[in-house]
């Protein structure tokens, strides 16, 4: 596919780097330095100039299969969108937006921009799902069901079949050197991390028995940084009537943030690495913290002094994917940041289809694919087989041998290696 991607920096780059391989990549960036590090990394076009100035776009081809717009300006991905119709011809439009009142428009619509994803709303959801499902690190929907895919760091020595049912299978293991075991009948060790797919209130039982010291229940949070993540976080987790605290050492950006979110909500204006504060704002109370920043060394350490100070649960926003191992060895919770959320979901809309959608999961190392059948048919394992699931009659059931699908069967095809050709082909 012809794929033109409008800012190269971290979102950019980063959708370059993976795609490069398969697609041909056009990048328009009008700083210089960055410019060169993309051309001296990775083996795409890059055009020169500014996303502002129609002369920019004059050099382009005419026609891509995608435009992505991932600038750090709305504003200037927007105006993007609606330039580059005059000259080429957009199958596709995706954009990043940081402000969320957007979505009240219909501004979409109207520049026939087919999917715009809010970068902060990604990460705040999925810690929403957290609260729901205290006991996990990680939770997925999966297209075409309400089953989910999970993940939990152990805390037991136990065998799969002890928690597998005709509505739950555990998926993969992880150790603490991201190995991955794709389970079949396997022991699960104390602290490896631990996929499971199945319905949220199956999970629930489970997830007791798995992790029987994460909390329960959550009734208070502790959100370290101010910033717009930590604000947006701030509102959602406020309107579930839970009891926030926000630690912010900026004075500004903790006065701002007095200013937007509810009075309810306390807003303290100190060092983060005070730690005499977890002592005089009785702050070890918190069941869960949750480390915003954008710096991932903040958010590890003050992850790992709650942790220390006896919260149970301390989460951190992964904003670098070189820290995603460091993070998963400490046994901590982990939540991408805005801007790699942002390339996982396009990546994701880029990969899925009408009838095939496509989930990330252990980082960037394990995907799923899923897809509908509509006919009855015999099929046959592929030779690299990691894990087959068929959903029938709400119930899961393994493919390990030659099999008939029916139609309605919902397929779930797990693997390390990225290849979907086995599923496209059905």
């Amino acid at each position: 596919m012809n794929i033109l991607i409008a800012g190269g920096g971290k979102v950019g780059y980063n959708l370059a780097k993976i795609l490069y391989k398969k697609h041909n990549i056009t990048i328009i960036e009008k700083d210089e330095n960055k410019i060169n590090f993309i051309n001296e990394s990775l083996d795409v076009l890059c055009v020169s100039g500014d996303l502002r100035d129609v002369l920019t776009y004059q050099s382009l081809e005419k026609e891509y299969d995608y435009f992505i717009a991932v600038t750090n300006e709305d504003e200037i991905n927007l105006i993007s969108a609606a330039i580059i119709e005059n000259f080429s011809n957009i199958k596709n439009k995706l954009l990043r937006i940081q402000n969320t009142s957007y979505s009240l428009t219909d501004i979409a619509e109207k520049l026939h921009i087919e999917n715009m994803i809010y970068s902060n709303t990604i990460p705040v959801l999925n810690i929403e799902k957290l609260i729901k499902l205290p006991q996990a690190n990680n939770v997925k929907d999966l297209a075409f069901t309400d089953m989910l895919l999970i993940s939990v760091n152990s805390e037991i020595e136990t065998e799969s079949e002890l928690l597998e049912s005709d509505t739950v299978k555990i998926i993969a293991t992880v150790d603490e050197n991201e190995n991955i075991n794709f389970c079949n009948k396997c022991k699960i060790n104390k602290n490896e991390l631990v996929y499971l797919m199945g319905t949220y209130e199956d999970l629930k039982e489970i997830l007791k028995t798995l992790a029987p010291n994460q909390p329960q229940k959550i009734e208070n949070v502790l959100i370290f940084g101010a910033d717009s993540l930590g604000i947006e976080l701030a509102n959602v987790l406020n309107s579930l009537n839970l009891k926030i605290t926000i630690i912010e050492a900026d004075t500004d950006l903790a006065y701002k943030a007095s200013k937007k979110l509810d009075e309810e909500i306390i807003i303290i204006n100190a060092s983060f690495d005070d730690e005499n504060l977890f002592i005089s704002e009785n702050l070890q109370k918190n069941d869960i913290s949750i480390a915003t920043t954008k710096s991932d060394e903040t958010n590890i350490l003050k992850s790992l002094i709650a942790k220390k100070y006896g919260i149970k649960k301390p989460i951190c926003i992964n904003n670098n994917p070189y820290y995603h191992s460091i993070m998963h060895s400490l046994h901590l919770p982990i939540v991408r940041g805005p801007k790699m959320a942002t390339v996982y979901k396009i990546l994701e809309n880029i990969e899925s289809e009408n009838i095939i959608f496509e989930r990330f999961f252990v980082g960037f190392k394990a995907r799923v694919f899923i897809r509908k059948i509509f006919i009855n048919k015999k099929i046959k394992p592929p030779k690299e087989c990691a894990k087959i699931l068929i959903l029938r009659n709400n119930k899961l059931i393994e493919i390990k041998e030659e099999f008939e699908v029916k139609e309605g069967d919902i397929l779930f095809y797990f693997n390390t290696s990225g290849n979907k050709s086995w599923i496209e082909n059905l």
